[in-house]
């Protein structure tokens, strides 16, 4: 049976940067309050008319020029997002058009914030079962469209940014994937979700009711997703270390993600997870859902901070409620 291994990745951020300055305008409170909300101080928005798959094409070529593949060399593509461009067809869809792949198989994978690591283990187990030779894993975010700008959403919208990131998965002799665990919880799921529009709302998927009450944005019950996540966080990186018999000193880096940077920090710290080698992936550019993990990967890769060889073990908790972990050899 072959193996799978990571070949290549990329990463692409919009260049408009958006301060707590910025947003406090519209929020009702300063830049220092929004800051100690929710962690954040920057984060990037996407051009008008731009969409994930925009987002996506930069981060996939960069990745699949840094595998030294083009296009043409995909076999598969798995493209993790919970802001698609439309409602159908997926995002993959358009990203497949965009790069001008071949018609191969191009499928959406709906995990929210874990949503790399379930396309991870998707891809993996598509090489594994020798179904694809070369699997683009391409994971992109436009937040920004879907925020409410009001004050009533102070401790929410801060924390998201928009951006892309994208692996290359390749058939391989030794193992990149080493382990991939994945878990989720529908209890309770109206804690962290966005309601509306919802093609189970008849006959018209919003009401004017619904609207004015804003539950076409992101409701996020921080006081009850917060412990639940902490706790998700070190489980699950306890678990996929078990599972690949790997210790926590061979880990090289270890990638937390979890749209309050604190809580991953705070969750890291409990599983006794030496600080020097913990990202917080939304410490950086905010929270970008199933992009933060591959974005955080890249520039670890061209900071130096990992290479070839090197473990790095991925963990993330988000809505759904969804959670995992992969351990990668990189």
């Amino acid at each position: 049976m072959p193996a799978s291994a990571v070949l290549g990745c990329g990463r692409h951020l919009p260049a408009r940067t958006v301060t707590d300055e910025e947003l406090a305008r519209d929020l009702g409170a300063s830049g220092a309050r929004l800051a100690e909300l929710t962690g954040v101080t920057r984060r990037h928005h996407a051009d008008d008319g731009h969409g994930p798959s925009d987002l996506a094409r930069e981060a996939a070529l960069a990745a699949l020029a840094s595998a030294g593949l083009g296009p043409a060399d995909v076999d598969l593509i798995v493209f993790a997002t919970m802001t698609p461009d439309i409602a159908f067809p997926g995002s993959g869809c358009f990203l497949q058009e965009k790069l001008g792949c071949r018609t191969v198989g191009a499928l959406d994978v709906r995990a929210q914030c874990a949503g790399a690591l379930f396309a991870l283990a998707t891809a993996d187990r598509f090489v594994r079962a020798g179904a694809a030779e070369r699997v683009l894993v391409a994971c992109a975010e436009v937040h920004s469209t879907a925020l409410d700008y009001a004050p009533r959403a102070a401790a929410v919208t801060p924390y998201f940014g928009d951006g892309a990131g994208a692996l290359v998965l390749g058939a391989a002799r030794e193992p990149g994937v080493l382990a991939a665990v994945l878990h989720s919880d529908p209890d309770r799921l109206e804690r962290f979700w966005c309601e509306f529009p919802a093609s189970r709302h008849y006959p018209a998927r919003m009401d004017r009711e619904a609207y004015r009450a804003g539950r076409h944005y992101y409701q996020l019950d921080a006081a009850a997703v917060h412990p639940q996540a902490r706790e998700a966080l070190v489980a699950v990186t306890r678990e996929v270390l078990a599972r690949a018999a790997v210790p926590a000193e061979r880990v090289a880096l270890f990638l937390v993600h979890y749209l309050d940077a604190r809580v991953a920090r705070e969750a890291a710290e409990a599983a006794h997870l030496p600080g020097e080698r913990v990202v917080a992936t939304a410490e950086a550019a905010g929270h970008i859902a199933a992009a933060g993990i591959p974005i955080a990967l890249a520039d670890a890769l061209a900071a130096g901070r990992v290479g070839k060889g090197d473990l790095v073990c991925c963990v993330a908790f988000g809505a759904g409620m969804s959670w995992g972990g992969v351990l990668l050899r990189l």
